[in-house]
Protein backbone atom coordinates (compact mmCIF):
# COMPACT_ATOMS: atom_id res chain seq x y z
CA UNK A 1 0.00 0.00 0.00
CA UNK A 2 2.98 2.32 -0.47
CA UNK A 3 1.72 4.11 -3.48
CA UNK A 4 -0.89 5.71 -0.89
CA UNK A 5 -1.36 9.43 -1.00
CA UNK A 6 -2.36 11.22 2.11
CA UNK A 7 -4.22 14.52 2.33
CA UNK A 8 -4.02 16.08 5.86
CA UNK A 9 -6.74 18.62 7.42
CA UNK A 10 -5.50 20.44 10.50
CA UNK A 11 -2.82 18.62 10.51
CA UNK A 12 -0.87 20.73 13.60
CA UNK A 13 3.01 19.12 13.64
CA UNK A 14 1.58 16.02 11.43
CA UNK A 15 1.35 13.96 14.26
CA UNK A 16 -2.19 11.56 12.57
CA UNK A 17 -0.45 12.00 9.48
CA UNK A 18 3.06 9.62 10.79
CA UNK A 19 0.84 7.38 12.39
CA UNK A 20 -1.32 7.20 9.18
CA UNK A 21 1.80 6.58 7.16
CA UNK A 22 3.35 4.14 9.97
CA UNK A 23 -0.09 2.10 9.37
CA UNK A 24 -1.19 2.74 5.85
CA UNK A 25 2.29 4.00 4.48
CA UNK A 26 1.73 6.35 1.70
CA UNK A 27 3.09 9.72 1.39
CA UNK A 28 1.97 13.20 2.08
CA UNK A 29 -0.03 14.91 -0.79
CA UNK A 30 -0.77 17.77 0.73
CA UNK A 31 -1.79 19.45 4.19
CA UNK A 32 -4.12 22.00 5.52
CA UNK A 33 -3.10 24.12 8.54
CA UNK A 34 -3.77 28.23 9.07
CA UNK A 35 -1.87 28.65 12.35
CA UNK A 36 1.52 30.10 12.23
CA UNK A 37 2.97 27.76 14.37
CA UNK A 38 1.43 24.41 12.67
CA UNK A 39 2.73 26.07 9.10
CA UNK A 40 6.30 26.29 10.39
CA UNK A 41 6.55 22.93 11.59
CA UNK A 42 5.09 21.59 8.71
CA UNK A 43 7.05 23.35 6.26
CA UNK A 44 10.14 22.56 7.82
CA UNK A 45 9.50 19.14 7.94
CA UNK A 46 7.93 19.07 4.86
CA UNK A 47 9.42 21.52 2.48
CA UNK A 48 7.79 20.15 -1.04
CA UNK A 49 4.24 19.75 0.27
CA UNK A 50 1.86 21.97 -0.40
CA UNK A 51 -0.30 23.53 2.25
CA UNK A 52 -3.66 24.78 1.78
CA UNK A 53 -4.14 26.90 4.59
CA UNK A 54 -7.96 27.73 5.47
CA UNK A 55 -10.13 24.58 5.09
CA UNK A 56 -13.22 26.86 5.21
CA UNK A 57 -11.81 28.56 2.24
CA UNK A 58 -10.45 25.85 0.21
CA UNK A 59 -11.63 25.11 -3.10
CA UNK A 60 -11.93 21.39 -2.98
CA UNK A 61 -12.62 20.74 -7.10
CA UNK A 62 -9.14 21.97 -7.43
CA UNK A 63 -7.40 19.69 -4.64
CA UNK A 64 -5.60 16.97 -5.96
CA UNK A 65 -7.36 13.73 -5.18
CA UNK A 66 -6.11 10.83 -2.33
CA UNK A 67 -6.82 7.98 -0.62
CA UNK A 68 -6.09 8.66 2.63
CA UNK A 69 -7.69 12.10 4.62
CA UNK A 70 -6.45 12.70 7.86
CA UNK A 71 -7.91 15.31 10.40
CA UNK A 72 -7.58 16.21 13.92
CA UNK A 73 -9.97 18.87 13.76
CA UNK A 74 -10.64 21.53 16.39
CA UNK A 75 -11.71 20.03 20.06
CA UNK A 76 -12.54 23.32 21.90
CA UNK A 77 -16.35 23.05 20.91
CA UNK A 78 -16.31 19.85 22.47
CA UNK A 79 -14.07 19.75 25.05
CA UNK A 80 -14.66 19.24 28.87
CA UNK A 81 -12.06 22.09 29.30
CA UNK A 82 -14.04 24.48 27.28
CA UNK A 83 -17.32 26.14 27.11
CA UNK A 84 -18.84 22.86 25.26
CA UNK A 85 -20.78 25.25 22.64
CA UNK A 86 -20.82 21.89 20.22
CA UNK A 87 -21.92 23.17 17.01
CA UNK A 88 -22.72 27.11 18.00
CA UNK A 89 -18.91 27.45 18.80
CA UNK A 90 -17.21 29.22 15.71
CA UNK A 91 -14.25 27.01 15.82
CA UNK A 92 -16.85 24.29 14.88
CA UNK A 93 -15.26 23.27 11.64
CA UNK A 94 -16.79 19.65 10.80
CA UNK A 95 -19.25 20.71 8.38
CA UNK A 96 -16.09 21.86 5.68
CA UNK A 97 -14.60 18.48 6.58
CA UNK A 98 -17.45 16.78 5.61
CA UNK A 99 -17.83 19.22 2.25
CA UNK A 100 -14.05 18.22 1.47
CA UNK A 101 -15.04 14.37 1.69
CA UNK A 102 -17.59 14.77 -0.73
CA UNK A 103 -15.46 16.40 -3.37
CA UNK A 104 -12.03 14.53 -2.52
CA UNK A 105 -14.16 10.63 -1.70
CA UNK A 106 -11.08 9.03 -0.55
CA UNK A 107 -10.71 5.55 0.14
CA UNK A 108 -10.52 5.87 3.72
CA UNK A 109 -10.76 8.76 6.41
CA UNK A 110 -8.65 8.85 9.59
CA UNK A 111 -9.57 11.78 12.46
CA UNK A 112 -9.16 12.46 16.10
CA UNK A 113 -10.39 14.12 18.76
CA UNK A 114 -11.24 14.50 22.55
CA UNK A 115 -13.28 12.03 24.43
CA UNK A 116 -16.16 14.96 25.30
CA UNK A 117 -16.93 14.97 21.78
CA UNK A 118 -18.73 11.56 21.92
CA UNK A 119 -21.47 13.41 24.19
CA UNK A 120 -21.58 16.09 22.31
CA UNK A 121 -21.61 16.46 18.22
CA UNK A 122 -20.58 12.94 16.85
CA UNK A 123 -24.22 12.22 15.84
CA UNK A 124 -23.52 14.69 13.14
CA UNK A 125 -20.57 13.26 12.45
CA UNK A 126 -21.45 9.94 12.07
CA UNK A 127 -24.50 10.88 10.11
CA UNK A 128 -22.29 12.61 7.50
CA UNK A 129 -20.09 10.06 7.30
CA UNK A 130 -23.12 7.37 6.38
CA UNK A 131 -24.42 9.97 4.27
CA UNK A 132 -20.77 9.89 2.01
CA UNK A 133 -20.94 6.45 2.18
CA UNK A 134 -18.23 5.50 5.04
CA UNK A 135 -18.84 3.36 7.50
CA UNK A 136 -17.31 4.39 11.51
CA UNK A 137 -15.29 3.18 13.69
CA UNK A 138 -14.55 4.66 16.95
Amino acid sequence: MSGLRIGSLCSGYGGLDMAAQAVFGGSLAWVADNDAGACRILAHHHPHVPNLGDITATCWDEVEPVDIVTGGYPCQPFSSAGKRKGVADERHIWPDIARALGVLRPRLAVFENVAGHLSLGFDSVLCDLAALGFDARW
